[in-house]
């Protein structure tokens, strides 16, 4: 949108949705925050003697820390937006989409080659490390079903991986991937029928079967409890593209954009005090179950505030940092959990209580190395691996 020949600060794009980056980046560092306190036990505070007017005195993360795992609904909501975005445009803009064969070349192409390399190189770091030692058949059905993305379908190879526990997640968006060709083309046709299936299967199976079926740690990340997220991405992706092509005059939606984006914020960090106070790891999965659908409503609100909020207030996450940070975001998932572990274990460490024995000083050293060697391991598997191999498989794609 242009007034006086010059582009709005209200202007959205549909294309290239800057403060995806930004959202995609926290996400990640909160759930690689999470992993990094299971191993060293650091909780700094941190002390704001220039906000005391405002009744500050302090700013304690603890809770961000606790439960920042609850930031992996927020990529995978995010995974369904994006994903999503080429068929709302196709319906409010009539612009064409990939066909069946090209989206999932590019699916292939995005994930699989750097995922591959990782579950690899770590089932042979543990072979040799005896991780597997006297389990040999475990070990083979370990490899096997996360070389298929069918971990999830066993209890052992999920709670039990000698590979890494995050692993997980990308066998939940590969599933989403198979069947989202023909959801999307249900959803472009009949947007709220498939919209409301979508969210009652996945709330009737998340607090009606699983509670019946299984414990808290087996069911709570079962690909039907997603459903509701993956429902609220596709939906905002619509909602957004609506917006941009049909909202002609956008000073006050973005205003409103921008309250709704705060107001969603301060909603998102009363949920995580409620998970981080509802008690252990087991009560924390179950209140996870439970409020998954409310809490994916405030990630929805907080990114679509923030997509149509003013250009000013996008650049908070529209930033050249946090898109140095998304461009590298999904070796750095694959790989942070299991680097933070490994270097716990080369300084003897068997748990969190270890490092903080030592005191600060040995928990800022293995945080600090931590997140030196996850990124650099992100960016070497990034621009090494996921890139020249992504463009060798597309370079002669023609189909649409």
């Amino acid at each position: 949108m242009k007034q006086n020949g010059r582009t709005s600060i209200f202007s959205v794009d549909t294309v290239h949705v800057g403060v995806l980056d930004g959202v995609r980046a926290l996400g990640v560092l909160c759930v690689l925050w999470f992993h990094f306190w299971q191993q060293s036990w650091l909780m700094p505070v941190y002390q704001t003697p220039f906000l005391a007017w405002a009744g500050i005195k302090q700013i304690n993360p603890d809770v961000l820390r606790r439960v920042g795992y609850l930031c992996v609904d927020l990529m995978l909501l995010l995974s369904a937006f994006v994903l999503y975005l080429p068929y709302a445009r196709r319906t409010f803009c009539g612009t064409p989409v990939d066909s069946v064969k090209t989206f999932f070349k590019k699916r292939f192409a995005r994930i699989v080659p750097s995922y591959l390399f990782a579950v690899l190189v770590m089932f042979a770091v543990a072979m040799a490390l005896g991780t597997y030692k006297g389990r040999s058949l475990f070990a083979m059905k370990d490899l096997l079903t996360h070389l298929t993305f069918t971990q999830m379908l066993f209890n052992d190879t999920y709670l039990f991986t000698g590979i890494t526990a995050v692993m997980w997640t990308v066998c939940i968006e590969v599933a989403f991937y198979l069947i989202f060709p023909l959801l999307a083309r249900a959803f472009m046709r009949k947007p709220f029928m498939v919209y409301a299936v979508m969210m009652l299967l996945g709330i009737w199976f998340t607090l009606g079967i699983s509670p019946a079926i299984g414990e808290p740690r087996i069911m709570v990340n079962r690909f039907l409890t997603f459903l509701p997220v993956f429902a609220n991405g596709m939906l905002a992706a619509n909602l957004y593209v609506w917006y941009a092509e049909r909202v002609k005059h956008k000073a006050i939606p973005s205003i409103l954009g921008t309250v709704a984006a705060a107001a969603s914020l301060y909603l998102m960090i009363y949920l995580f005090r409620k998970c981080a106070a509802s008690g252990d790891a087991s009560h924390q999965q179950v209140w996870q179950m439970q409020y998954r659908t409310i809490l994916s409503f405030a990630f929805t609100a907080f990114l679509l505030g923030m997509a149509i909020s003013a250009k000013p207030i996008r650049m908070l996450l529209d930033n050249r940092v946090l898109s140095a940070i998304a461009a590298v975001s999904y070796n750095l998932y694959l790989w942070h959990q299991w680097v933070m572990v490994k270097l716990c274990t080369a300084f003897g460490a068997k748990s969190g209580a270890d490092i903080a024995k030592g005191g600060p000083n040995l928990q800022w050293t293995i945080t600090i190395m931590g997140l030196l060697l996850a990124f650099t391991t992100a960016a070497i598997t990034t621009y090494g691996i996921e890139k020249p191999i992504s463009r060798l498989i597309l370079h002669n794609r023609k189909e649409k």
